[in-house]
């Protein structure tokens, strides 16, 4: 399961960041959503085993390896930094799909562009380059009260 995903998951320096966090994303979400039960149980029910933990746990280092490896750092003393916001927002990523895939309190589109926003506010003062000039979400404007689920 992992190592399918982290095939998957390419990044590319010749896209931008948003262009590489937009794919992985729709990629780790398609998988989520077609695997739905098996990422539920990994997440909720196995969660305290032992080799389950291990195999989340490299995943998420191995994705967050990749992602330092093609962001335009604002110079080498912000990699530590860089990398310690990469393993925090894999874990807010995590969580949040999960809860996704319990309740959908939003659409597909509005979790991905959640999750891209997070990073790239949480990034913006370690790197060279704005990398919010490049993105708009894709469903902007939509509120609380729109959501299904929401208890005004």
């Amino acid at each position: 399961m992992a190592d399918q995903l982290l095939a998957e998951t390419r990044f590319d320096p010749a896209d931008s960041l948003v262009e590489q966090l937009i794919q992985g994303m729709d990629i780790h979400l398609d998988y989520f959503v077609a695997n739905r039960n098996a990422v539920l149980a990994a997440n909720r029910v196995l969660a305290g085993d032992p080799v389950i933990q291990t195999v989340m746990t490299n995943e998420l280092d191995a994705l967050r390896t990749r992602l330092l490896a093609v962001l335009p750092l604002a110079d080498e003393s912000a990699r530590e930094a860089v990398s310690g916001v990469l393993k925090s927002w894999l874990v807010f990523v995590q969580v949040l799909c999960v809860d996704w895939l319990t309740h959908e309190a939003c659409t597909r589109t509005q979790l991905r562009d959640v999750c891209i926003g997070a990073v790239l506010g949480a990034l913006r003062p370690l790197l060279a380059e704005d990398p919010v000039l490049d993105w708009r979400p894709q469903e902007s404007g939509a509120v609380a009260h729109d959501l299904p689920h929401h208890k005004a």
